[in-house]
């Protein structure tokens, strides 16, 4: 069998690579204390329930004054570790949060006294990710040490295997995890992957072990960044909403820069490389960023994704028609999908904000989003058109109006509920009215009433009303 062994320029490359991207993913998992945190700890069940009693002037046992104690004391400490953007943050979003706990729209994330955790299931979906990563993963190592033939073949489906195999050998670290850890973990992976390919084609360029350093950075990249997101997600509990922002800016930031390097017309691998890796770190950052300054709904980023889908759908539909109708066009076209992405985007993002939809609500808009672009083009086969522009621009037309009839009638329902829901809050009495006409004949013949004390006799009431402050 016959190895080949890196060279030193090689391995002094992948090691000044592995400190880069572990900087800057260690990065990402720094800032412990959050305004999300903050609130949450000091909006547990237990505390709260306390903290009344003590605020009625009710009679407290001593655990319960020195649980008092020494609570608030911790979250006195914890906000004044929170960094300055961390308390902006915080009284932003803490009426938002408060409402979380009242509104019948169930919340992205309760405290975990108000609502037990189902035992976490693994799903064929999750058995399935953990597959494909492991054979990735043991793929890229045979790639880069040469292996061959059974060899080659075996390594990928042994690592596979383990991966499947980590939670059993494993069980402590997978104790108390939920949906969200699990797709907090896979995005890091995937991010992870996309940004250490990119890393490996901007330091090797146009070199021979350009494929085996993008191999090997990016299965140390998904691994790295998968971990530190899974324990991040663990400590921190962050909502399913920002978890799903990030994965989607993680997607664009490279599609953004990919565009921009296509409108240069450059040949130079490293610069592609480089493009695609500051377009990969720029989209985590601004997700994050965006996560912070509004607190989505996973539903909500499902149906702004798929807006941003069927833009960037439009954004070819451009490209198509300059095509089809002159051959001589602007490179600059070409940055039209990445541009329809930002834009598609950042609507959505405008577009959802107090509607919080529900996990269900936001599938079932990308469910319908995708069966109006399925809808498009039964009509482009029906009515055989050879245009390329009509056959992206019926699809992706298709898919809008379809994407916004179902958003808007949840918006509706959703805007409605909420009312409701203030309205019933708001109200700070009780009124009842009672009509008594039978009283009238009563009235009229005094005799027939026993009254024991003749003071007493007064008519009776015709109209009883009740009113009772809260």
């Amino acid at each position: 069998m016959e190895t080949h062994r890196p060279s030193s320029t090689y391995k002094n490359a992948l090691v000044y690579a592995l400190l880069t991207l572990c900087v800057s993913l260690s990065a990402l998992a720094q800032n412990l204390y959050t305004a999300r945190g903050y609130w949450q700890e000091s909006a547990k069940q237990s505390y709260l329930t306390i903290r009344e009693k003590k605020d009625k002037n009710q009679a407290l046992s001593v655990d319960e004054e020195v649980y008092v104690q020494d609570y608030e004391a911790y979250l006195s400490r914890y906000f004044n570790r929170l960094s300055d953007e961390e308390r902006q943050q915080y009284q932003r979003m803490k009426d938002q949060w408060d409402n979380e706990l009242r509104s019948p729209l169930v919340a992205p994330q309760a405290p975990a006294q108000q609502m037990e955790q189902p035992e976490f299931e693994w799903r064929g979906r999750d058995r399935a990710i953990n597959a494909a990563y492991g054979i990735y993963y043991g793929a890229s190592f045979a790639s880069i040490v040469g292996l061959q033939d059974a060899a080659a073949a075996g390594i990928p489906l042994i690592t596979g295997g383990l991966w499947m195999l980590g939670p059993a050998f494993n069980s402590k670290k997978y104790e108390g995890i939920t949906e969200s850890t699990m797709r907090a973990a896979n995005t890091g992976k995937i991010i992870g992957l996309v940004n250490g390919l990119s890393l490996g084609i901007a330091i090797g360029g146009d070199g021979e072990d350009t494929g085996n350093l993008a191999l090997g950075l990016s299965t140390i990249g998904s691994i790295a960044l998968g971990e530190i997101a899974f324990h991040a997600q663990k400590r921190k509990n962050l909502s399913d909403g920002k978890i799903e922002l990030m994965r989607h800016y993680g997607f664009v930031g490279p599609l953004v820069g990919g565009s921009i390097l296509t409108a240069t017309n450059t040949d130079n691998t490293n610069l592609v490389g480089l493009g695609l890796l500051a377009g990969g770190v720029s989209g985590v950052v601004v997700g994050n960023k965006m996560a912070n300054k509004y607190d989505y709904t996973r539903g909500d980023v499902d149906a702004l994704s798929s807006l941003s889908v069927i833009s960037t759908g439009l954004g070819f539909a451009v490209i198509a028609n300059a095509l089809d109708n002159n051959a001589n066009v602007s490179n600059s076209i070409l940055l039209g999908p990445a541009s329809a992405a930002i834009a598609g985007t950042l609507i959505g993002q405008r577009m959802v904000r107090n509607v919080r939809l529900t996990k269900k609500q936001g599938s079932t808009i990308t469910l319908s989003s995708a069966g109006g672009a399925l809808f498009g083009l039964g009509v482009m086969l029906i009515v055989s058109r050879d245009s390329p522009t009509a056959w992206i621009a019926v699809p992706s037309t298709t898919a809008l109006l379809a994407h916004q009839i179902v958003f808007n009638r949840y918006k509706r329902e959703n805007l409605l509920k909420s009312l409701k829901s203030d309205n019933s809050r708001t109200k700070k009495f009780d009124f009842s009215l009672k009509l008594m006409p039978e009283n009238y004949f009563v009235n009229k013949n005094p005799s027939q009433r026993v009254i024991a004390d003749p003071r007493l006799a007064a008519a009776s009431p015709l109209v009883s009303m009740k009113l009772i402050f809260k």
